[in-house]
């Protein structure tokens, strides 16, 4: 499994990562927020199972919803999940904006798994803010 992961690395963005690598068998790919959106077309759709967000690491780099239709634009067949803080009860425009899923941007391994299972089975992937 090949995943693109859109957000600065911090010590979450790691845990995640292991979680993933612990559940699947999965090459991960960072981008920093800036060069991607500098350059959206360097995620290779064709060769993509899954891309995540992290508007939490992304902040500062415009609006969320123009960002998610930005990438998305790039995204042709690969799903899309969104790690945003819970909090705020904004998911609505997330996936009006094209988010496929949307995950707390702590999320637990669980709630990590769930998403990635959902996503790659066609299905989208919603938690409700808290």
């Amino acid at each position: 499994m090949k995943i693109a992961y859109i957000g600065k690395t911090n010590q979450t963005n790691s845990f995640i990562c292991e979680t993933i690598q612990s559940n699947y068998s999965a090459v991960i790919t960072f981008h920093k927020p800036d060069d991607l959106f500098k350059e959206p077309e360097i995620l290779d759709d064709k060769s993509l199972d899954l891309a995540i967000l992290d508007l939490n690491s992304s902040y500062g780099n415009g609006n969320a919803l123009q960002s998610i239709k930005k990438i998305n634009q790039y995204l042709v067949t690969s799903p899309l999940l969104v790690m945003f803080p819970l909090n705020f009860t904004f998911i609505e425009p997330l996936i009006e904006a094209g988010a496929n899923g949307v995950i707390s941007n702590t999320p637990t391994e669980y709630e990590i798994t769930k998403a990635i299972d959902n996503l790659l089975n066609g299905d989208d992937y919603f938690v409700e803010p808290k």
